[in-house]
């Protein structure tokens, strides 16, 4: 063979290699990530954490400041995964109609009584409230480091009144870029053990580039850490993350995931099919011209049962002028809610299969919390979400008589 074929064959196989090495290579993405504060301002929810108070503090050799109270109590925080991971606090306060003051370890060093101020920050009717910059231990790389992390901490004047809760304030924030294009990202610790690699852990990506985090549960933005998640056709996964979350690696997955779907307002509705609890089969396509009340519930939900007068009401009234409710229910036991319809008389269809939380459309419609509702308009559209009493009346009402199809 020529000598120079030979040389270019083998340029071109080098070539090759690097390439294939730079593909593989691009097949993961890393951030680093910083911590942030106001972790409401991305997601809609939290996850209280109680800490159980006692007279006994769970840290030995505690220096404690001069309490006002005969008999301050004592509660620990359990994050992160030093060798320290207690973080305690101490509840002083006389009541009723006294004082209350809440001394928190911030900086992590068994001494109370350096910490600042322990005046509540804020009051409300029926709670107190204060944010901390807690030092939170991790062991990184064989050694101890602390990370300030951001903790609400609030407490009920006539409820608990053995306990303190805490959530979350803080989150972990930075720019990932995925096949070359640049997405703000999230991750939260949800139920504040300090472990950003858990199952406890939220992901949230602006997707949309529009530079705002929607971390709402049913935004296409949110995710759990293992969820499979498509963005611009492209199917990733989070492939590890490092427990005080400052740093993530995300790859390109090995199966596909379809895009998340919106439900946002003035978006489709997801379609479905589906039996009902008395064998009928539904869809979602066959109810199209009609006004419909896509609504998940459980015998067991008190807010749920606020509304149910409202519901009925409305049914009555409109279910001869195209208006429907489809009702999702998440009752596990089928003969109670059986029952539970007979005696309330709800006579709309519902979809029930047993299962609870676990049902397909709670999946579809991303339901996290009940009651939750959306209406739907006669083209398919969701218009309006979480709607209760003369407001959930007004709307239905609103889009009965709105203009039907060709008209």
């Amino acid at each position: 063979m020529n000598k120079k074929l030979i040389a270019a064959a083998g340029v071109a196989t080098v070539i090759l290699a690097i390439t294939f090495i730079f593909i593989f290579r691009r097949s993961e993405f890393t951030a680093s990530l910083v911590m942030q504060s106001d972790a409401m301002t991305v997601v809609n929810y939290y996850q209280p954490r109680r800490i159980q108070l006692s007279a006994t503090p769970m840290e030995s050799q505690l220096k404690l400041p001069e309490f006002r109270s005969p008999q301050p109590l004592f509660g620990a925080l359990k994050i992160g995964n030093g060798a320290d991971s207690l973080v305690t606090i101490a509840l002083d306060e006389l009541q009723p109609g006294g004082f209350s003051y809440l001394y928190i370890d911030k900086n992590n060093n068994q001494d109370l009584s350096d910490d600042g101020e322990p005046a509540w920050d804020a009051e409300q009717n029926e709670l107190w409230t204060k944010e901390a910059l807690v030092d939170v231990h991790y062991q990184k790389d064989g050694e101890i480091v602390a990370v300030p992390y951001p903790v609400s901490f609030y407490r009920y004047k006539n409820r608990l009144p053995d306990s303190i809760i805490a959530y979350r304030n803080g989150y972990r924030e930075g720019n990932i870029a995925l096949k070359d294009t640049a997405y703000k990202i999230a991750v939260l610790d949800d139920n504040l053990d300090g472990w950003f690699d858990d199952d406890n852990t939220a992901l949230a990506i602006d997707v949309d580039r529009d530079g705002i985090l929607n971390g709402r549960t049913d935004s296409p933005e949110y995710f759990s850490l293992n969820d499979y998640f498509n963005i611009s056709g492209v199917t990733y996964r989070v492939k590890r993350i490092s427990r005080e979350g400052g740093d993530i690696v995300i790859a390109v997955a090995d199966s596909s995931a379809p895009p998340k779907i919106t439900l946002e307002e003035e978006m489709p509705a997801p379609a479905f099919q589906a039996v009902t609890l008395g064998g009928q089969t539904i869809a979602l396509a066959d109810l199209s011209n009609k006004v419909v009340l896509i609504d998940f519930w459980a015998s067991w939900c008190k807010p749920w049962e606020t509304d149910l007068p409202v519901l009925v009401r409305n049914y009555g009234r409109y279910r001869q002028r195209d208006f429907e409710i489809v009702g999702v229910n998440l009752d596990f036991d089928l003969d109670h809610l059986r029952d539970f319809l007979n005696t309330q008389k709800i006579e709309w269809p519902q979809i029930a299969d047993g299962n609870g939380w676990h049902s397909p459309l709670v999946d579809l419609y991303r339901v996290t919390a009940l009651p939750k509702n959306f209406l739907i308009d006669r083209k398919g559209i969701i218009r309006y979400k979480d709607l209760h009493g003369a407001s959930l009346s007004a709307k239905i009402y609103e889009l009965l008589n709105e203009p039907i199809h060709g008209n």
